[in-house]
């Protein structure tokens, strides 16, 4: 029975991952961002403020490379590079106002998948469902606390 739970999971993991990448991609190409873009948004969004070389490690690649890409989203108007208030020789990159609209706005589009889904369900299976993803997603919540890289 594990073994068929593990499959259902993986199956479902799988599926709304394909979903959110596609709604992603729909949004990328709307606001004419790269992944590395969007990416680099949500990840100021978690941290507040981010300095160049962590996010060049976030995303894998040399400073020169994020230093460049930041350029375009300051000219984008969605970050600003601002002094950063321990060490004044370096700047924190946040977002603007509009990063942050526009962050959340790719949020929204990334979820609006989830009411169809609900509202295809029988009103039994809506507290069928409630019951387990509230167990669900305190067992994720565990998971997640234990691979969370410091940002």
């Amino acid at each position: 029975m594990h073994e068929y739970l593990i499959e259902q999971f993986n199956q479902f993991a799988g599926i709304t991952m394909r979903i959110n990448i596609i709604y992603n991609m729909l949004f990328m190409q709307e606001h004419d961002l790269s992944f590395a873009h969007l990416n680099s948004l949500f990840f100021i969004h978690r941290a507040g403020c981010a300095k160049i070389h962590t996010l060049a490690e976030h995303l894998g690649v040399t400073k020169a490379a994020v230093s460049q890409m930041v350029d375009r989203l300051v000219d984008l108007g969605l970050v600003s590079r601002e002094e950063d208030p321990i060490d004044r020789r370096s700047k924190l990159i946040c977002l603007s106002e509009t990063g942050e609209n526009l962050v959340q706005e790719a949020i929204r589009t990334r979820r609006q998948w989830v009411p169809n889904l609900a509202a295809s369900l029988t009103e039994d299976q809506v507290r069928q469902a409630c019951r387990i993803f509230e167990i669900l997603n305190e067992k994720l919540k565990h998971i997640e606390e234990g691979l969370r890289p410091e940002i």
